[in-house]
Order: C-alpha cells, then sequence, then structure tokens
C-alpha cells in the first residue's frame, strides 16, 4: 500500500485536474482510486476529519478553475463546501458498507452512491448538475450518447466503478474473484459504448431543417450596477440592427442571449411594440432576452419574449436562478409554441443545468430549444457543452446564443452544427442551420429510472447490511 501522505496528495491532485475547465478526461476514470484507498486507512473519528478537510481542499481547487474575471474567488467555496461534504458523506457510509459486506458487493455500491449522489444534487437542490462525471468526458460524443438512455447518472456510474475496480485490485492480493465481475461490468459498458459509437455515426438527420440565428450582445452588465440609460440604448438598438442583418440573411428564427440589454419599466410597452413589429412584418420567431429592473441591479426581472406572428407566445422568467443571483424566480416552465415547422420552447442558461426541466419539455415533444445564456470565461466552454447533453438526452435541436463565452447550435446528437467565440472578432451573429425533427429518446420516455433502481440496490445491500451488523453484536 502506498504512502497515506502520497495518496493523499494524489487525491488532492486527481480531483483538481479533472471536471471543468482543464479537464484531464481520461484521469476521470482512476479519478477517486487514492481516495478509495485512503479510506481504508482510516480507523478513527479524527482521521475522519482529515479526509474531510483533504476532499474539501480537492473540490475547491477543482471549482477554483472555472474563477475567472468577473467572479470572486469565494465563489468557488458556494459550490465546492457541498459537492465536498457530499462525496465525504458517501465515503463515510461506504466505508462503514465495505467493511461490512466485502470489496466485491463495494465496488457496484460505491458506483451506486455517487450516481445517486448526483441524482439528488440536481433533483433537490439549487447546485444543478455540476460536477457529474459524465461531463469528463464532453469530447466523447459516442459517450454521451448513453445519457439518451438512462440520463448522465447511467455514464457516471461507469466511470465511478472504474475506480472502485482499481482500487480493489491494487488493496488485495487476492484478485482472482474480481476478475469475472470486473470483464462482465467492462463488456457491458463496452457494449453500450458500442450503441453510442453506432448511433453517432448514423445520427444523420434527415427531413427539414430551419436557418436560425443567435444574437450576441458587446453590452458589459454586471451585479456592480446598471450602465447609464444612453449606453443601454445604444446597445438595444445595435442588436435591433443584428436582428434586421440575420433577417436579410434568412434567419426564420432568431435568439438574444441572456439579459441581453436591461429595459426599465417605463419603456417595455414601446420595446415590446417594436420587436413584435419585427417579428409580425419579417414573418419570423423571435427570443428577446432582456432584464427588467425592479429594484435597480437588487432585484430585476431575468427573462425572454417569445414572439411569433407579432404575436407573443410565452413571457419566460428563469427557472433556476444561479444560487446568489437576484433575478426574480419563474413560476413555470417554459410554453411549448407550436408553429408550422417545428415544435419551440425555451429555458435561460443555468435553467438548463437540471436534467429535469430539459427531460419536462422533451416529453412535450419539443423540436427545437432555445436557451439565451450569459456565461463568463472561466466556464468557456464547459457550459455550452453541458447544454448539448441535454439536447442528446432529450432528442431536439439546441441553439444557445451567448455572452462572454461561445454561442453554439447543436443538433439531437451533439453535433456542433455552428459555434461562434465571444473572445474573437466577429459580427455577433451566429447563423445555423437546425434539424426541425425530434429525435426520440428512451430517457425522454423513461426518466431517471437507473438512479430509482440504483436506490432499491442502495436499500437492499443497506438492509442486508444492518441485519449483518445485528447478528455479529
Amino acid at each position: 500500500m502506498l504512502n497515506k501522505n502520497i495518496l493523499g496528495l494524489l487525491s488532492i491532485t486527481f480531483i483538481a485536474l479533472v471536471g471543468m475547465r482543464f479537464n484531464i478526461s481520461i484521469l476521470a476514470w482512476i479519478m477517486f482510486v487514492p481516495l478509495l484507498l485512503l479510506a481504508r486507512e482510516i480507523s478513527n473519528k479524527k482521521s475522519w476529519f482529515y479526509f474531510f478537510l483533504l476532499i474539501q481542499l480537492a473540490y475547491f481547487l477543482q471549482i477554483s478553475k472555472i474563477i475567472t474575471d468577473p467572479m470572486p474567488l469565494v465563489m468557488a467555496l458556494l459550490f465546492s463546501i457541498p459537492m465536498g461534504l457530499g462525496t465525504w458523506v458517501v465515503f463515510w457510509i461506504f466505508e462503514k458498507v465495505r467493511r461490512g459486506m466485502g470489496d466485491k458487493i463495494g465496488v457496484f455500491f460505491f458506483a451506486s452512491l455517487m450516481s445517486v449522489l448526483e441524482w439528488l444534487t440536481f433533483s433537490f437542490t439549487e447546485f444543478g448538475s455540476w460536477g457529474a462525471m459524465t461531463y469528463t468526458q464532453l469530447d466523447d460524443l459516442a459517450f454521451l450518447q448513453l445519457s439518451s438512455l438512462f440520463g448522465i447518472t447511467f455514464g457516471s456510474f461507469f466511470v465511478y466503478l472504474s475506480s472502485a475496480f482499481i482500487a480493489v485490485f491494487i488493496a488485495n492480493k487476492d484478485k482472482i474473484k474480481f476478475i469475472k465481475p470486473a470483464i462482465i461490468s467492462s463488456l457491458i459498458f463496452l457494449l453500450f459504448y458500442s450503441y453510442g459509437v453506432i448511433r453517432v455515426e448514423n445520427g444523420l438527420s434527415e427531413g427539414k431543417h430551419i436557418l436560425v440565428a443567435g444574437i450576441s450582445s458587446n453590452m458589459q452588465i454586471s451585479p456592480q450596477g446598471i450602465p447609464d440609460k444612453k449606453y443601454l440604448e445604444n446597445g438595444t438598438n445595435i442588436l435591433i440592427k443584428k436582428t434586421k442583418i440575420a433577417i436579410q440573411r434568412g434567419a426564420k428564427l432568431i435568439a438574444w442571449n441572456e439579459g441581453a440589454t436591461i429595459i426599465f419599466k417605463e419603456d417595455e410597452a414601446n420595446f415590446i411594440k417594436q420587436v413584435q413589429m419585427i417579428s409580425s412584418s419579417n414573418n419570423v420567431e423571435l427570443f428577446i432576452a432582456y432584464i427588467v429592473p425592479i429594484h435597480g441591479i437588487k432585484k430585476f426581472e431575468n427573462k425572454y419574449l417569445f414572439i411569433s406572428e407579432g404575436k407573443i407566445l410565452d413571457e419566460y422568467f428563469k427557472y433556476h436562478p444561479v444560487p446568489g443571483e437576484a433575478a426574480v424566480k419563474g413560476t413555470d416552465y417554459a410554453k411549448v409554441g407550436r408553429l408550422d415547422y417545428a415544435n419551440v420552447s425555451g429555458a435561460i442558461c443555468y435553467d438548463f443545468d437540471f436534467p429535469v426541466l430539459g427531460r419536462i419539455l422533451a416529453k412535450k415533444e419539443v423540436d427545437i430549444m432555445i436557451v439565451p445564456s450569459s456565461d463568463w470565461k472561466g466556464i468557456d466552454p464547459i457550459h455550452g457543452q453541458m447544454a448539448m447533453v441535454r439536447a442528446i438526452e432529450g432528442g431536439y435541436s439546441l441553439l444557445r446564443p451567448v455572452r462572454g463565452a461561445t454561442s453554439y447550435a447543436f443538433d439531437a446528437y451533439g453535433n456542433i452544427r455552428a459555434s461562434m467565440s465571444y473572445y474573437e472578432k466577429n459580427d455577433g451573429i451566429m447563423m445555423a442551420s437546425l434539424p426541425t425533427q425530434k429525435i426520440w429518446t428512451l430517457y425522454g420516455v423513461v426518466g431517471d429510472i437507473f438512479p430509482l433502481f440504483l436506490m432499491i440496490f442502495i436499500g437492499i445491500i443497506s438492509i442486508l447490511f444492518t441485519i449483518k451488523y445485528k447478528l455479529s453484536k
């Protein structure tokens, strides 16, 4: 067994290097090996406390990779503390059960616990799916297709399982008994991965396409305060001009990035009439995303208007404001516009970090999703790629115009149909041809059945462990 200090250093290094920005994707498959080996050596409460501090440091370093201007470093703690705490609790439970039930059950128990932790986090908290192990493989489209079957926890399970098997092979002298379950698990994964390869290779979106445009605003809007009115009016006029240019280029559906401009309440009615006129006179659909101050920047509406033929089909308020964001929370999911060429709906930025939202809209037979967003350099391009996974899960095309990062257009297989960097010289107008026909996915039908199955497995093992523990007394 390696020295505890070396294991601790490797644990911090591996967790810090995997995920978020500067992600070393192959390292994800062994990320928890040092931590699993170190947990075996813990024998008292003091050691568990040091183990907790080690995990906290590791996750703080991981999250710190995405902290760039204008985000303060302290924001890393907002996510790293709960992530570290959740991981520590899982390891504490796992190690107790492993010592009582053995490694053969332990490998699957660990992968199940970690996968369920992911599901609980994005289903019942406001931290979304950040940190999901599936996101460590965003450059592997074949792997990401597993999400179309049972969601992101399905792919994550196999990544966690890899660390668990490697750890038991290192820790045990009698390795033969683990070979069979390891081979069977590997073959099952290869079967599903092969499905992903075939799905990507055959993933030609036949049928009708539509020309869409994503408009990216150059206006600098931050929590520090509202820019002066002249600056805002000039910026809004530029957005209107870009919209008209996109129409001239043939775009049928046009979307602005999240909070593309700020419109004061007393000016909103005239502004809405202006964009309605553009829609009706040019027969185009518009997603106009903007901010309306209520109490300055301390409380505001973060919303979009979905306009078709000059009529407002939906006024959508951001359903999942980022923790700490002063936006008024939306009370309902976006409506679906049943247009002649496709069913179209939307969300705003952080909303799409929650698989539940994307799945609900998929069940409403959405063909094209519009997700106005606003990011910063530290989460570029990972945040846009995370949204791509929602498209794969739900089987719909996705347009994601963004300020401060890379705008994307994806099809239902995760293929990039267009991209535009905020930091390169361009006109801020991204054109893309998107399929208008939804692709059927199993996840869109069965939802998060996989983590529920894992919870049943965890429950059964926990009961058996409790019985065994009581009988040994």
